[in-house]
Parts: C-alpha cells; sequence; structure tokens
C-alpha cells in the first residue's frame, strides 16, 4: 500500500522513513501534479531530509517509479506462485490472476497514478514511461511467460505473447477505461470474481486444448 494509516483506537505505528516519503508524495503528486511538485515539498511534508530521499531513491522520479512498482508487484505475486498442472489448475490460475488484475485496476490509488500520468502526458510524458517500465512491461512478461510454459503441457495453442494480450483484454474489457473516467465505481469484490471467472472460461473456451 502507498499511504499507512493508524488503525482507529490503537496507537499509531511509527512509519519508515521510506513509507513516510511515499505517502507524502502521493499525497502531493495528486493535490498538484508531476510538474509542480519538488523533492523540498515531500521531504518536508514526510518529515525527513533532501538527503534521506537522494539516498533512497535519487529523485522525484524515483519516487514515482517506486510507488508504480509496489503496485505492480501485486499483481505479479499470484504470477510467480502459478501453477499450470492439468487443465483445471490452470483455469484456476488464470482466475486469479484475473481477480488480482482486476482488483488493481479498480484501486483508487492506482486509478488516481493513472489519471496523474495522463494529466501530465504532455508536460511530463515521463510519468508515462514510469507506468510503461515498471508495471506494464513486466506485467506482460510475466504473463507471456505464464502462456508459453502452458503452451509447452500443451493446455494452450497459440503465439505466448498474443495470447497473453487476448487474456488482459478478455479480463479489462472496457470497465479500466471507465474507472479512469469516472463512469462508474469500483466494482465490489463478488462481481471482480465473477468478471474474472467468466473471462477465464472465455479465454479456454478461445485458446484452451482440450
Amino acid at each position: 500500500m502507498i499511504r499507512s494509516k493508524p488503525t482507529p483506537g490503537n496507537t499509531p505505528v511509527e512509519t519508515s522513513a521510506r513509507s513516510r516519503i511515499l505517502g507524502a508524495a502521493f499525497d502531493l503528486l495528486r493535490e498538484r501534479g508531476y510538474g509542480a511538485t519538488n523533492t523540498r515539498e515531500i521531504a518536508a511534508r514526510a518529515q525527513v531530509s533532501k538527503r534521506e530521499i537522494y539516498a533512497e531513491f535519487k529523485n522525484k522520479q524515483g519516487i514515482f517509479a517506486a510507488m508504480i512498482s509496489a503496485q505492480a508487484a501485486r499483481l505479479r505475486q499470484p504470477l510467480e506462485q502459478a501453477v499450470i498442472g492439468d487443465r483445471g489448475q490452470f483455469a484456476t490460475t488464470l482466475q486469479r490472476i484475473a481477480a488480482s488484475l482486476l482488483g488493481l485496476l479498480s484501486d483508487p490509488a492506482v486509478i488516481a497514478m493513472f489519471r496523474l500520468a495522463i494529466s501530465a502526458a504532455g508536460d511530463s510524458p515521463v510519468i508515462a514511461r514510469v507506468i510503461e517500465d515498471n508495471a506494464r512491461v513486466p506485467t506482460r512478461k510475466a504473463i507471456t511467460d505464464l502462456m508459453a510454459r502452458a503452451g509447452k503441457t500443451g493446455l494452450l495453442a497459440g503465439d505466448p505473447p498474443v495470447l497473453a494480450a487476448r487474456f488482459v483484454a478478455l479480463v479489462v474489457g472496457d470497465l479500466h477505461v471507465s474507472l479512469l473516467l469516472g463512469l462508474v465505481q469500483p466494482p465490489a469484490p463478488r462481481e471482480l470474481e465473477g468478471r474474472a471467472a467468466a473471462a477465464t472460461e472465455a479465454f479456454l473456451q478461445l485458446h484452451g486444448r482440450a
């Protein structure tokens, strides 16, 4: 998580300097945008020195990259634990990955990051590149590798990169765009599970081998 809040009724737990920096940066980026936020303000709000920021992240881009990487790591976790096995096990694995992807894209913090990147695309295209390099590229690679493994075991037919792209397209559909535009509210967990199951079934019907 990007932000750390004390549990109601309990004494707040002292957070690390890294956590405070990430939380302060996230708040400032949402309030002012990427171009108008500087490391001096981040340091002041996080109650750390600029030297601590440079030692931990080097610069503002490094802070944003760390925020993105932390969120993307949540998605790759089920991929790292993926079980291929037979068709049933593979279907369960795909459904877990689909649910994780939908949950991540529906997270208000992630939505805010994408909106920030879109709003700053003209003046600060570096944000979009950070998202691409630290989230989209490694996630695509992890899903592609999974498809390649499934193909070698005879569970799928097709080119792994194409299969990965089609799987993501079936899972996400137009939900991400609708969330970014504020046209819909983040779906409830049960709805996300239903979407994940439907997308998995459709994908295996299209590309799975008996």
